[in-house]
């Protein structure tokens, strides 16, 4: 399962999972229009393809998104939570609702989902794994996105602590940290065309990652080549944090923060 996969990032993950041969769950919390042919789509590489609507940052919603997986596929081996958001705009926009949204849909929703997946994966006995994502953010600091950092900041720390908590189940926890991804969301946030041309001359590989190439280290960490792998990261920033402040900063300059 996939959580906020109907698209972006979390759509690119989902795809590359279903052409690895896995039976997969979309899921949203609004139901993409397009939702009939990403199924059929999906579903003609031989796997089962479903989506789920639901919302993670609610509990019974959550609880009700486990319940269905199992019930509609049988079982859950995977869980990818992509579900997050990003409310940022600079520090006037640092207020208590917006720490708290913030800090309730990318930590404590997360925290949750992995919660109940890891109480199936142990009482199913078969083990499992599960991926956070965060971000380069997670990593290191960026003007502008207090809530943000914070947020993703937790996640990383958040996904040691399972790990430790969970490995002896035969369950691995890992984190992706994307730097700049081609999304909807990071194309909403452009001004200007020119914005994004220079954001892609900052990243030394010189162009913006895309959701699929996101797929792939996640394959990875959640393939039984990846078993040893528990309580990691991987960045996949296109060298970003080589000149964070350069790359970043330019960023932050075009997005107006």
């Amino acid at each position: 399962m996939v959580t906020g996969s109907g698209r972006g990032i979390g759509n690119g993950i989902l795809r590359v999972l279903a052409e690895a041969g896995a039976d997969v769950v979309m899921n949203d919390v609004n139901r993409p229009d397009n939702v009939d042919t990403q199924l059929t789509e999906i579903a003609a590489g031989g796997c089962q393809a479903v989506f789920i609507q639901a919302d993670v940052s609610d509990g019974q919603e959550r609880q009700r998104l486990i319940d269905e997986t199992v019930q509609k596929t049988g079982r859950l081996d995977i869980l990818v939570n992509n579900a997050g958001c990003f409310f940022d705009r600079g520090w006037e926009s640092l207020n208590e609702e917006t720490i708290r949204r913030t800090l309730d849909v990318n930590v404590v929703a997360m925290l949750l989902m992995s919660r109940l997946a890891i109480d199936h994966m142990r009482g199913a006995g078969h083990g499992g794994s599960i991926v956070n994502l965060s971000s380069v953010n997670g990593l290191v600091a960026e003007p502008g996105s207090v809530c943000y950092d914070t947020s993703k900041g937790a996640i990383m720390m958040m996904s040691k602590s399972l790990a430790v908590e969970t490995f002896r189940d035969n369950i691995n926890v890992n984190v992706l940290c994307p730097g700049i991804v081609d999304t909807p969301l990071f194309r909403d946030l452009l001004e200007s065309e020119e914005a994004g041309k220079a954001i892609e001359q900052a990243i030394p590989c010189g162009r913006i990652c895309t959701p699929r190439e996101c797929g792939y280290p996640v394959l990875y960490m959640v393939s039984e080549e990846g078993r040893y792998m528990t309580g990691q990261h991987i960045v996949l920033d296109g060298g970003i944090l080589a000149i964070q402040a350069t790359a970043m900063g330019i960023r932050n300059d075009a997005l107006g923060n």
